[in-house]
Parts: C-alpha cells; structure tokens; sequence
C-alpha cells in the first residue's frame, strides 16, 4: 500500500489544493518509481538516509529535463535542507526493511514555482512544455534496399535500445513493428510520405506527428571505402510536410552496431534539444495578446479555458467579454509568440492571426471532445 510520507518542504509548500495551472503541468515536476536501497546503523537511519537521497536524486531528474544538455554539468546542487522547501509531497510504496537496510520505491512532487525560481536565480533557461507523443518510423536504406520493420533493419534495432523515457518533454514512440504495423505501411510510403498510410499508423498510435527518421548507409570512396551513415528526418502533422537534412552522420569502423546506437541517441537527444529551445520561457518582459475565441456552445469555452490554465507558458488569462458566438479574452504568457503558439497547439488549441487579429480555436481533440 502506498504512503505520504511528510517531508518539511511538504509542510512548508503546502500541498492540499490543485489549481488548474498545478494540475496541467503533465507531471513535468514528479518523479515516479524511483528505486532507494540504503544500508545504515538502523532501518529508521537507512530510512531517513533513503528519503535524503532520493529527494536529491528526484531534483537531479527534475532539472536535467527541463534544462539544455550544455547546461547539465552546472546546474545548481542545493544542499538537503534548501531541497527539502522545493518538494511538495513524497510518496512511499514498496517498502522492504531489515534490521539495518531499507528499501522503497519513490513518488517525488516538487514545487513549480520553487523550481522557477531556483533555476531563474542561478541564471538558466529553461522549458516546461511537453509536447504530444511522436510516432519515431526508422527507415534504413543500404544500397537499393529499405527497411523498415524488417529484421534486416539495424537502425530500427538501435532506436529499439535507447530509453525513451515517457517522462520527457519529447516523448518519442517506436511502433511495435507487429503484423497489424507490417501491413499499415511500408518503408517506401514512409519515405513518399503517403498520407493514407502515415493517417492510418498516426491513428493506431494515437499521435498527430510522425517523424520518419531515414539512415542511409553509403561508402565513401574518397576517404578510402570508409561506411558512412547519413541521416535525414521526415516530419508529417496535420499541418504539412517538412524535411530535416541533418548535418551529422557518422563513419563506421568495425562495429556498426554501437555506431548507430550512437548516432540514434544523437538524433533523439538533438530533437529533444531543439525542442526546448522552441518552448523556452521568457521571464524578462510581460508579454500579453488579445485573442477572439469563437463558440458553438458554452462548453467550447470552458474545454478553452481549461487548456489554456494547463499550458505552462500561460501566466494568466482574463475574460473581457463572452457572448453565445465568441468570447474575448488577454492572455499574459511567458516567452514569444512563436512559442506560445506551439505551446498551445500541444494542449489542441490553435492560436493564428487572422485579417490582423489573434484568432483562438480548438483543435485537434480538443475539438472532437467539445462535439
């Protein structure tokens, strides 16, 4: 059975009420199954010693995943105390004692706002903004050959080993490569971008976005017969079509095994780069915009405000007017336009300009539920 187990920055935070904001953070600020294992003078000591540790080890996971991979070797290291007024609540399950060891598994819930301010004190940019799933198709082409749920396909089995954790800002999905997938579609519609079968393989995932992530395996001549591998991203949403030419691919000595493993960690951890970057938050100037949302019912407002408290770049949102066919409403929002934008599509809302007017709307599911 599972506990809360009351810390001081629990007490200190308080922990009782989920604003609207609080409850769309996506679980961007906990951490859960975190496996402690200490050996101390006793069980109540090891106990002690196992929450410490893991509270510590908790922030370490918050912060690297909000934060750029540059800035990772110098993010801050508060001592147990000062973490201790980040943590909201800490919640104990699996519990295994000895006479001198203790063992646990570990929910950690920190304080947005804290973690804000830890990271704005210590000068570092940040995101908070999780994007959708996406569907990650890897297509390996060797000669005249593609490959895409083949077992013949070493770039699908490099993708396979990574940890794509579904805790990440970018949470990447690898289909499961089954029959009902072998006959979905195919490595050649993958690549011609085929919208029949791209719709079909996004719905059986339940994503919006799929990223073709193409390998090309090549020998090149002018450095003496060396294997290359080169990479190109094929992106389709429902907005479009895009292409990544990517300006990285590696050379290949005797293993080609680990180089891919290699080089589909550098893909999957430059995507998840890039999309920080794209969804930064900007502490640095109030920043608002006056958006007319049209309405088919009262319910489409109340599905629009709920996402809007969810988004993490929404600071506040104020009603100035509403009527049967649309609401007007300013929204203050930390960062650009641009990243507003993305942020708000990720919580199937659609901010576009319009004749020369901020344009709001549901998208997406969003949509669907309000029918």
């Amino acid at each position: 059975m599972a506990q809360s187990a009351a810390t001081p920055g629990a007490m200190a935070s308080g922990t009782a009420v989920a604003t609207p904001a609080a409850a769309g953070e996506d679980n961007v600020f906990t951490v859960r199954g975190l496996a402690v294992d200490v050996t101390a003078n006793s069980a109540l000591a090891a106990r002690k010693l196992a929450l410490l540790d893991g509270q510590r080890r908790a922030l370490e996971q918050i912060l690297r995943r909000i934060t750029l991979r540059s800035d990772h070797a110098t993010l801050p290291k508060p001592g147990d105390r000062a973490i201790a007024q980040l943590v909201v609540a800490v919640q104990v399950s699996e519990e295994k004692t000895s006479s001198v060891r203790y063992l646990a598994s570990l929910t950690v819930r920190f304080n947005r706002a804290a973690i804000r301010n830890l990271l704005r004190g210590a000068g570092f940019s940040f995101s908070e903004t999780r994007a959708k799933p996406i569907l990650i198709l890897p297509v390996f082409e060797k000669g005249a050959a593609l490959s895409l749920f083949e077992d013949t396909n070493i770039w699908r089995q490099a993708w396979a080993r990574l940890d794509l954790s579904s805790d990440s800002l970018l949470p990447l999905l690898l289909p499961k490569g089954d029959l009902q997938d072998v006959t979905t579609i195919a490595a050649q519609a993958a690549l011609a971008g085929s919208d029949e079968q791209l719709r079909a393989i996004a719905q059986r995932y339940g994503v919006d976005t799929v990223l073709v992530s193409h390998a090309i395996l090549s020998i090149d001549l002018a450095a003496g017969g060396i294997p290359q591998v080169q990479v190109n991203m094929l992106r389709f949403t429902p907005r479009g079509k895009s292409t990544e030419v990517l300006d990285y691919g590696v050379k290949v000595a005797e293993d080609l095994e680990s180089a891919m493993d290699r080089l589909a960690q550098r893909v999957a951890m430059d995507q998840l780069e890039q999309w920080k970057r794209r969804t930064k938050l900007s502490f640095d100037a109030d920043t608002s915009l006056s958006a007319q949302v049209p309405l088919s019912r009262l319910a489409d407002w109340l599905l629009i405000r709920q996402s809007l408290n969810a988004s993490a770049m929404v600071r506040s949102i104020k009603l100035q007017s509403i009527s049967r066919q649309a609401a007007q409403v300013i929204i203050d929002y930390l960062g650009d336009t641009d990243s507003l934008v993305i942020s708000l599509a990720q919580r199937d809302l659609q901010l576009s300009l319009v004749e020369g007017f901020w344009v709001l709307r549901l998208s997406g599911q969003g949509a669907a539920k309000a029918k």
